[in-house]
């Protein structure tokens, strides 16, 4: 299980998400992580809103986020079925996220991991943050992505 705590400070806590499953970046706040298998083209992200609602897709490649985004393919063909264990907290910094993902591992394997962020406000463009160096506006990047061993525990 891979567990992961972020804690957003956010002066205006907003998402219109009403479902898991939505693309949750149109509703306003949401927190994104990546994570790939060092070695392996696909990779899983996942979306919190700060209401709960989640999104889990899997991406057999990075190809086909392309075809999502030119409409040669639609974004829920990638849908997963598991929704990750969320727990939101808002306090009056803004809100926390806990996030627990199944993820198994050998000792030793390798990941690429990201936490991503849309900080939505009224009346301005989403100001979007990553943990990773990425040198152009894009998320799905994995070369970009912090590589990460999991340890026992």
């Amino acid at each position: 299980m891979l567990n992961l705590k972020v804690d957003l400070i956010d002066e205006e806590v907003i998402t219109t998400a009403s479902a898991h499953g939505q693309k949750l970046w149109e509703h306003g706040d949401v927190v994104e992580l990546f994570i790939q298998r060092v070695g392996e083209s696909g990779y899983r992200e996942y979306q919190v809103a700060p209401n709960g609602f989640s999104l889990a897709l899997q991406y057999p490649d990075i190809s086909c986020v392309a075809d999502v985004r030119n409409g040669e393919r639609r974004m829920e063909e990638f849908l997963v079925s598991e929704i990750p264990a969320v727990q939101i907290t808002k306090n009056s910094e803004g809100w926390q996220v806990l996030l627990s993902i199944p993820l198994e591992a050998s000792t030793g394997e390798r990941f690429r991991v990201s936490c991503c962020r849309y900080d939505a406000a009224k009346g301005r463009l989403p100001v979007i943050s990553s943990t990773s160096p990425h040198p152009v506006r894009d998320f799905h990047r994995p070369q970009d992505w912090r590589e990460f061993v999991p340890v026992a525990g």
